[in-house]
């Protein structure tokens, strides 16, 4: 089967802080992890909110230190890291590890005893993958970077969307049809990116009711208030691969959304999935008050592909492991 691949804008066809750290303090200490209070361009809040003021914390298992190599005069150091919830500092249950930040109560213990159905799969494509913030772009890899240069890109071979590709292929090798939609989301208006990326989606769900998951693909962005930026990262047979992260949304912000934990039941056990099958690829589920278009399918999740610190070859290793987990995933939803 082939990918349908398309971007059409809206007017035609269209279809879809700072870093809080608790240090290792002396040899005694040193024990003791590391927290990361964040800014995410990547988990912004939709709806016009302002996108640029949401902290997203997260557990350092090591002290991170700058990646090898001088760093020139007026640039500023990369590092790589490992985050997990199991070193503690996260609820968790059943092998999965939640940052709430949505205030709303959640009975972990029995999440995974509710999983809904994502339906009995129906002739046409099963996934539709877009990207509300298509224009989030990769590094080059190096130890330092320069915090004047962008980390967005419109040509989509160096963007999200490329990523998104590698998805896409990635599922169609396993049987599952999949419409990758690549319309720009992000422009003109950043902060108006959710209302174009809902729109997106619902036209091609209507066009393609035997859609059962939404794969909204993000890119991360993880900088220290003293500029270093972090890069998540795990080797998978000798390869690197980026650290992911789901992030479910949910009507605390008072968006209409009644049955979010749907969302976040599918989404636990997909990070379960992924866990099990390559351990370390996941960083803790982030539970937001904001809804992120989730509504529009039990099966609509948010996906954080590394950060702006990654890679592009490092996103596509794992994202090749993220479609082996939405392939069982469907298989075992289906009913």
């Amino acid at each position: 089967m082939a990918v349908v691949r398309t971007g059409k804008r809206l007017s035609r066809l269209s279809a879809l802080s700072q870093i809080a750290l608790l240090n290792t303090m002396g040899g005694f200490l040193a024990a003791l992890c590391f927290f990361l209070m964040l800014p995410t361009s990547a988990t912004p809040a939709p709806e016009g909110e302002d996108e640029s003021s949401r902290p997203l914390p997260s557990l350092i298992l090591s002290q991170p230190s700058p990646d090898e190599g001088p760093i020139p005069e007026g640039m500023l150091p990369v590092s790589s890291i490992s985050i997990s919830g199991a070193s503690g500092g996260y609820e968790g249950a059943n092998g999965v590890y939640y940052q709430n930040l949505s205030g709303l109560e959640i009975d972990y213990n029995t999440l995974l005893e509710n999983l809904p159905s994502l339906g009995a799969p129906a002739e046409g494509p099963q996934v539709l993958i877009l990207h509300t913030h298509t224009t989030e772009a990769y590094s080059d890899g190096a130890s330092y970077y320069d915090p004047d240069a962008s980390t967005y890109d419109q040509d989509d071979k160096n963007n999200v969307v490329a990523v998104g590709d590698t998805l896409a292929a990635a599922l169609e090798r396993l049987g599952v049809c999949v419409i990758h939609d690549t319309t720009h989301c992000d422009t003109p208006s950043f902060n108006q990116a959710y209302n174009k990326s809902r729109t997106v989606a619902e036209e091609v769900l209507a066009e393609n009711p035997s859609i059962r998951i939404i794969v909204d693909l993000h890119r991360d962005s993880m900088i220290s208030a003293q500029g270093v930026k972090y890069r998540p990262l795990l080797t998978v047979d000798g390869v690197s691969a980026a650290q992911l992260m789901l992030v479910v949304g949910s009507p605390k912000n008072g968006l209409e959304h009644p049955n979010w934990k749907e969302n976040l039941a599918l989404a636990a056990r997909l990070y379960q999935i992924l866990e099990q099958t390559t351990p370390g690829l996941m960083r803790p589920i982030h539970i937001s008050a904001n809804r992120y278009n989730q509504h529009l399918l039990p099966g609509a999740m948010l996906v954080e592909v590394g950060t702006c610190a990654n890679t592009q070859a490092q996103a596509d290793a794992s994202v090749e492991l993220l479609a082996a987990g939405i392939a069982q995933l469907l298989q075992e939803r289906s009913s």
